[in-house]
């Protein structure tokens, strides 16, 4: 079952924009979660943060405001600082919050790069304090399936997958396109499908990346193509984001794996549909409808728990490879995408609250993790003034 803290944590969020207005309010139902203070540069933005709290929490009381992020890391009545600035301001923050004693949840990448991370996690560990960084969609049942078909091979071994993701085009002006502050696309957001990369297809071993600038100075579009390595299976992923997309236009995040017997499709950011199809034998048929049927359908914390322990209970197919086969298809959709986004924001800080009070344990998402998907996307980030918009390396 989903780990249930026994203590009620008194948090503070540092960074009042549109993410952590989000989180207030996800997180808010959890016992373990308390929102003591907020820190942003405007009373309209802190106010928006502390109502999205208040409406699921009506009783909370009066959440203290500050307008400077250090302010509310000195504040003492503090257990939790959560990070929500933009990405050049985490590992500075992070490192002042655990000098202070606070554990630390920070939002996505953790660092501008893997070195700086991994300071702060050693720092971390000589304060014995808890830093995890905000890496969410290994919590989703979506991608835990797509990994259990992966690993057990009822499709046959991987032999090439890639990743498409198009989203609306930030509007000008804002740090995203400042890359001394973002770190650029593949830090800023292309960690979190690194990190699903690597749980699925292994660790990488070969990374190059490119960045198309526009006429305004700005790299819109980036990908990467990484040669990740699994149980000694070498296997290309080609990664795509393209922050182009008409705000009017439907955004899309579409990952394509393509097995030795088969296809695996998954759709949506927050991930919502699964397509399997491909040649199966009987065995491993019944094999990916038992696992298939045990996605549960309605948005919750423990979603991923639940389905991991239907794996234990799912045995491997035992027919030989020769075994007849025949034509399989099937698709498991999913709806309420913004329960499920909730769900697993609130299953990632569940997850660091087990890293608080059971050090020994292993997270889901370590900061181990985050570091390596941290430093595969410098890897892939072209960088410098001069560098064509074709350049490859």
């Amino acid at each position: 079952m989903i780990f249930s803290s026994s203590f009620r944590y008194r948090i503070g969020i540092a960074g009042a924009g549109a993410f952590a207005e989000f989180l207030a309010g996800a997180l808010a139902p959890l016992p373990s979660f308390h929102l003591a203070a907020v820190a942003g540069r405007t009373d309209e933005k802190r106010q928006r943060v502390i109502d999205a709290y208040l409406r699921r929490q009506p009783q909370a009381g009066d959440v203290r405001e500050y307008r400077e992020a250090e302010e509310l890391i000195a504040d003492p009545h503090l257990d939790i600082v959560i990070l929500t600035t933009p990405p050049h301001l985490h590992a500075p923050l992070a490192k002042r919050a655990l000098e202070e004693g606070k554990h630390v949840l920070v939002e996505k990448p953790g660092a501008l790069t893997a070195e700086a991370l991994r300071a702060n996690m050693e720092l971390a560990a000589s304060q014995k304090r808890g830093l995890a960084v905000n890496l969410v969609l290994r919590y989703h049942p979506l991608a835990e399936a797509v990994k259990q078909l992966i690993h057990r091979t009822l499709l046959g071994p991987v032999d090439y997958a890639s990743l498409h993701n198009a989203a609306h085009r930030v509007a000008e002006g804002h740090w995203f396109w400042d890359e001394r502050r973002s770190g650029g696309i593949l830090i800023e957001h292309g960690v979190h499908f690194f990190e699903v990369g690597r749980d699925w297809f292994g660790e990488a071993v070969e990374a190059h990346g490119f960045a198309l600038r526009e006429t305004d100075g700005t790299r819109p579009r980036v990908g990467a193509t990484v040669i990740h390595e699994g149980k000694g299976r070498r296997i290309p992923v080609h990664y795509y984001h393209g922050f182009t997309m008409d705000p009017a236009a439907s955004e899309s995040t579409h990952w394509d794996i393509h097995t030795a017997r088969g296809r695996i499709v998954l759709d949506g950011w927050i991930p919502m549909r699964l397509s399997v199809s491909g040649l199966v034998s009987d065995e491993e048929a019944a094999c990916i409808d038992a696992w298939l049927d045990a996605i549960p359908t309605k948005p919750s914390a423990d979603a991923i728990e639940q389905l991991q322990q239907a794996a234990d209970r799912l045995l491997p197919p035992t027919e030989p490879s020769a075994a007849p086969r025949r034509p399989y298809e099937r698709t498991v959709v999913l709806s309420d995408r913004h329960g499920w986004y909730e769900a697993i924001a609130q299953a990632r800080f569940l997850d660091f609250c087990r890293l608080i009070e059971h050090p020994n344990a292993r997270a889901l998402v370590t900061a181990e993790d985050a570091a390596a998907d941290l430093a595969l996307a410098e890897t892939c980030t072209v960088t410098g003034k001069a560098v064509d918009p074709l350049d490859i390396r």
